[in-house]
């Protein structure tokens, strides 16, 4: 064999080589991380789904190991404390409760800035207002951060707890614990109603604003050791979050494409209804001008003192001890 031709066969293995060692290299560089949602799969939830399908996450050196169903943001909250899932959607209200009492996490992104919590009871034997109130019995998640505002409600309009009844279920029972009589209401966030639309329940919804409480609706959470540790990944991934919200504003189609990959059978309608209700709900009075996922001092301060004030949290730490807005691209 010539020399020319070692030459240029040495050249060619050098070449492969090098190749190999840029794709192996990116392959380590993915950070795997998870996300745990607050609930079962619903239409707000499939930004991430779609971000993943269309490869965002990847091109920002991630990979999504998981996007997994939650038991409530306080369930959530406690997984992502522990490491078990890398980012999660936590109710500030759950946030600022786990803080208070040392639970390492920190929401990185504040997502739904109006309240979308709700009393939802049957058409012909609506709660309409406060007065409605007492006496009743509301089925709801044991976690959830829809359970731990209502005791806020209750405070706000001088009910005491037992001047309720709280019967908590597994996510799948709750819809047909509502329907079946066994309650008078349920307490969820309107983007689980079209759930009970397609269902055929006729229903009817009092929002917590409208019965006094209004605070941050959810948001993404992390460890905060992991911000400390690696803010790099924690803002590679809130990048790609804010994109694919972006995205889902201009494009809703696309997200709901990605919910009916992941859930075939589910109602298209339900999870454009969903999407559709959470986008309304985005930007408060107070953030309107600010990037999506900015957490406006105004929104924060007044959740932080709901749960002061009618959840019996005593805590003095800073409003910064609570969220952060270092992550969100400006």
């Amino acid at each position: 064999m010539s020399s020319e031709k070692v030459s240029k066969r040495i050249a060619a293995f050098a070449a492969i080589a090098a190749g190999l060692m840029v794709a192996t290299s990116s392959a380590q560089a993915a950070d795997q991380v998870s996300l745990r949602l607050n609930t079962i799969l619903n239409g707000w939830h499939c930004p991430w789904h779609m971000a993943r399908d269309k490869g965002w996450f990847k091109e920002a050196g991630i990979e999504i190991k998981e996007i997994g169903e939650g038991r409530g943001s306080a369930d959530t909250a406690q997984l992502v404390a522990a490491g078990t899932d890398t980012f999660g959607l936590v109710d500030p209200a759950v946030v600022i409760a786990g803080v208070a009492r040392g639970l390492p996490v920190k929401s990185v992104y504040s997502l739904i800035n109006k309240s979308l919590l709700a009393v939802v009871s049957p058409a012909d034997k609506p709660i309409k207002s406060v007065a409605d109130l007492k006496g009743k019995q509301y089925v709801t998640l044991a976690g959830s951060g829809a359970l731990q505002m209502f005791q806020a409600v209750l405070a706000a309009n001088n009910l005491k707890p037992d001047d309720v009844k709280i019967l908590t279920v597994d996510p799948a029972a709750q819809y047909a614990t509502l329907m079946s009589g066994q309650v008078d209401a349920i307490l969820i966030g309107l983007d689980g109603v079209p759930d009970l639309e397609a269902r055929g329940f006729k229903y009817h919804a009092v929002t917590y604003p409208e019965l006094g409480v209004n605070t941050i609706s959810s948001s993404v959470a992390t460890k905060s050791d992991l911000v400390e540790s690696n803010p790099d990944l924690v803002k590679r991934f809130i990048a790609v979050t804010q994109r694919a919200w972006d995205h889902a504003i201009k494009n809703p189609d696309d997200v709901v494409k990605a919910c009916l990959a992941v859930k075939p059978t589910s109602s298209e309608a339900a999870f454009r209804k969903q999407l559709t209700d959470v986008i309304g709900a985005l930007r408060s009075e107070n953030n309107k001008d600010k990037p999506l996922g900015f957490g406006a001092e105004k929104d924060w301060q007044m959740t932080l003192q709901v749960q002061k004030d009618y959840r019996g949290i005593k805590t003095d730490k800073p409003l910064t001890a609570f969220y952060t807005n270092e992550f969100v691209p400006q």
